[in-house]
């Protein structure tokens, strides 16, 4: 059976793949479909894919040891820059956050660090582990993801499939039926 350690990395991998996936789709796409005005819950695609990268960029600086006010705040302050950045130069952001993120997790010690973070409405605390906040981060990523998809489909483009469980069936094909070990 899959332990705790192993089974956030993994679900921190599915998310990488699961960015992976739409980034491969909108590389599919006229460079113009990134940028492109839309009635829906952000104005474009990029305005989606900014907000991710600073939600996980803020996250990763709370696992780290940063208050959330400050984290939230230095993000807040980045994101015309991030929006203002090429689909190119964006996907190439994701890129290296998933490296720190990767050496981040890659410290077993880290999986079940306690933090206290406050909200960022009121004055509320939440003690959490690093692996219940990732858990938000993936889920945000899911989240924003359908965001992407349905504007894809608005703008008359078919998405990519990004649940779960294709992520395992990929896995799955990935090591080889024979391998069961790897899922254990």
């Amino acid at each position: 059976m899959m332990n705790v350690i192993n089974g956030v990395r993994d679900l921190y991998e599915y998310n990488v793949w699961a960015n992976t996936q739409i980034f491969n789709k909108l590389r599919e796409l006229p460079s113009d479909v990134y940028r492109q005005e839309i009635e829906s819950v952000f104005p474009s695609i990029a305005s989606v894919l900014s907000h991710m990268y600073l939600a996980d960029l803020c996250w990763f600086d709370v696992l780290s040891g940063q208050r959330f006010q400050e984290a939230m705040k230095k993000t807040w302050e980045m994101q015309e820059e991030i929006e203002a950045k090429s689909f190119e130069e964006v996907e190439l952001l994701f890129g290296e956050m998933v490296k720190k993120y990767e050496v981040f997790l890659s410290n077993s010690e880290n999986i079940d660090k306690l933090l206290i973070v406050e909200h960022p409405l009121d004055d509320e605390l939440l003690h959490g582990s690093v692996r219940e906040l990732l858990s938000h981060v993936v889920n945000h990523g899911t989240y924003h993801r359908g965001n992407v998809a349905a504007m894809l489909h608005q703008l008359g483009y078919r998405s990519v499939m990004t649940d779960y469980i294709v992520y395992l069936y990929a896995k799955k094909k990935e090591v080889g039926e024979s391998n069961v070990e790897k899922w254990e």
